[in-house]
Order: C-alpha cells, then structure tokens, then sequence
C-alpha cells in the first residue's frame, strides 16, 4: 500500500476494533474516504488511488482545499443560474466559513486572495467566484451561493456513500472523523444510517487527524509487543 493508502488502512483498522460492522466517513481537507468494515476488517474494493475513485471509496472533495467550482459550474443568483469562474477564487472553506459550520482557524489552506479566513472576507471570495463582488450582492444573495455549494458537495458524497452501501447492504452505522466530519455526518443520515463520531473514543483533536492517530496508535502497539518479546 501507499503511504496514503496505509494511513486510511490504519484508520479502518483501529475503528473495526470497536465497530465490527460500520462505514468509516473520513473527510479532512481535501478528500473524503468512505471504507466499508464488517466483522471488524476493512473491506475495501480498490486499493489503489484510482481505483477508490472508481468504486467511490475515494472523493477529491473536503472540508476546506476544494475549489468551489469543482463542486458545482453554476451557481443560484437572483431568478435564475450563473457560471462559476473556474479560476479558483473561492474554496469549500470559504462556504463552511460563511455558513458558520467551520471555524476561521480551522481554514488551514492558503486563501485564494492572501487575505484572512474571516467570514467577511469569505463572503468576499464567494461573490467573486461568480465575478461580483459584496457590493453587488445582498447578504442573501452570499448566502443562496454558499447553501447551493455546500448541498453539490454533500450530494457528490451522499451519492459515493450510496454506491459503497449498496455493495455492502448490511452496514447500517457510520463512524465519521476528520475535519469535515460535520459534513460526513449530515451524508450518513442523508442516505439513511445511523451516525456515531468517531471523537467519542478518540478525543476531539485525535479524529480530527484520524490517520496519523491511528497510525501513531498501531505503532506504539508494535514496539510494545517488541519490547515485550
């Protein structure tokens, strides 16, 4: 496996330990990772990154890197729709910012425009991703582009979701982790399953970087072993 492919591995393994059967839901900054685990073994259908993007266990979308208009070409303003720039003005930060449902501080990537995280300034970023600008948009104007993208993402992950369901019927519980775990959660119960957060055995910082965590966990476990031997 990949270093990357080892670190969700990791993830699933730990998890499947406690929740024999359930879905893991992972979404930190920049993609979404969804691995089916019954009897408490991770049983993904690809291995590779190219094949979790075709079995849909792999999504090139999170909480926060994500361009908006990778998650949607058109936007809702005024009676009607509008292009989206492709050019990167504004990202998926920008929109969980704006709507209150992740903090400045946890807007880790660069901002598009240099300037700050605020949600005033997010906004800014929001108007200009469909060339405006605050001064020619209302607050509701702001608003409608934002609830429009963050439903296109949770769509696009409710969908993968789905498809690794329907391979796996008997899983009725999602675990969700990782920065965007708001967003897992709202796409667990979206497509009907139960939800449980993964930081109630973690601790809150620990899921929020589920991977290392885990990797970390499974480590230390190792060298105990070793040093016991």
């Amino acid at each position: 496996l990949s270093v990357g492919a080892a670190n969700w591995m990791a993830t699933a393994i730990v998890v499947g330990e406690k929740y024999r059967d359930a879905l893991l839901i992972d979404i930190g900054t920049t993609t979404t990772d969804v691995i089916p685990i019954v009897n408490g073994i991770p049983i993904p259908e690809g291995r590779t990154d190219i094949e979790r993007l075709g079995s849909g266990e792999l999504i090139y979308t999170g909480a926060v890197r994500t361009p908006v208009e990778a998650v949607s070409p058109y936007a809702p303003f005024r009676k009607g729709t509008v292009g989206v720039a492709a050019d990167r003005f504004a990202l998926m930060g920008d929109v969980h910012v704006y709507r209150g449902v992740l903090s400045p501080d946890d807007y880790t990537a660069p901002t598009p425009d240099g300037r700050p995280t605020s949600r005033s300034f997010a906004a800014e970023r929001l108007a200009r991703s469909v060339c405006a600008d605050v001064e020619m948009m209302t607050d509701h104007d702001i608003a409608r582009l934002a609830n429009a993208f963050a439903f296109s993402q949770l769509a696009s992950i409710s969908l993968a979701i789905q498809r690794v369901v329907k391979r796996n019927p008997t899983l009725a519980l999602a675990v969700v982790t990782g920065l965007g775990s708001f967003i897992a959660e709202e796409a667990a119960v979206t497509v009907g399953l139960r939800s449980t957060a993964l930081s109630k055995d973690f601790g809150s910082d620990a899921a929020r970087s589920a991977p290392a965590a885990a990797v970390a966990l499974l480590l230390a476990r190792t060298l105990t072993r070793r040093t016991a031997s």
